[in-house]
């Protein structure tokens, strides 16, 4: 299974993903994890929003709703979009396999 993940240079790239690994887990421990830093910089703790991005709207609505550390955190963003999430609060599924994400720029 794998995803599609467009980074901060605006560069796509595609990744194999493992059922139940987070998405931050999932990007951190895959070829570009050097290239995206800083990113997670909590140790995927949501304490931070390093990981922050935007997931490909029709795979928005299936993901479990945001808890109230995340929707602080992303409320603190200027980069803030209507599908953003952070990464270390979404667990991947069969569901997400071809799901679009772009990594944005949040510190």
């Amino acid at each position: 299974m794998k995803i599609l993940i467009t980074d901060k240079k605006n560069n796509e790239h595609s990744i194999n993903y493992t059922v139940g690994d987070s998405l931050a887990e999932t990007i951190m421990h895959s070829t570009i994890g050097v290239d995206i830093q800083p990113f997670a910089i909590c140790a995927f703790d949501c304490r931070c929003r390093t990981c922050h991005a935007v997931i490909e709207e029709k795979y928005f609505e299936s993901l479990p709703p945001i808890k109230e550390e995340e929707e602080y955190l992303l409320n603190t963003s200027l980069n803030r979009e209507n599908n953003s999430r952070l990464c270390c609060q979404i667990k991947m599924t069969e569901e997400m396999d071809g799901m679009k994400i772009i990594v944005k720029e949040d510190y």
